[in-house]
């Protein structure tokens, strides 16, 4: 299904299947895609495991940051 994460349950369901069939059927029987099967087999970690790399949300501090902040921060009074 696009759009939704694998879980550990299924990456472990994944595997053990694994052990005795294709990855193909293993991937099937797991509920998750033939390159969703491959990414797995190269990352060696469960989902939970990896950490995003992306930004949840905007700074709100970015306007003021340089300007404000930063001085406040070094003890510099402008």
């Amino acid at each position: 299904m696009p759009g939704t994460r694998i879980t550990d349950q299924q990456v472990t369901i994944y595997m053990k299947h694994k052990k005795r069939h294709s990855q193909v059927v293993a991937a099937a029987k797991a509920g998750i895609s033939e390159r969703s099967a491959r990414r797995i087999d190269k990352q060696n970690e469960p989902p939970s495991a990896i950490k995003r790399q992306w930004r949840t949300r905007t700074d709100p501090l970015e306007s003021i940051w340089d300007s404000i902040v930063l001085p406040l921060l070094q003890g510099d009074e402008t």
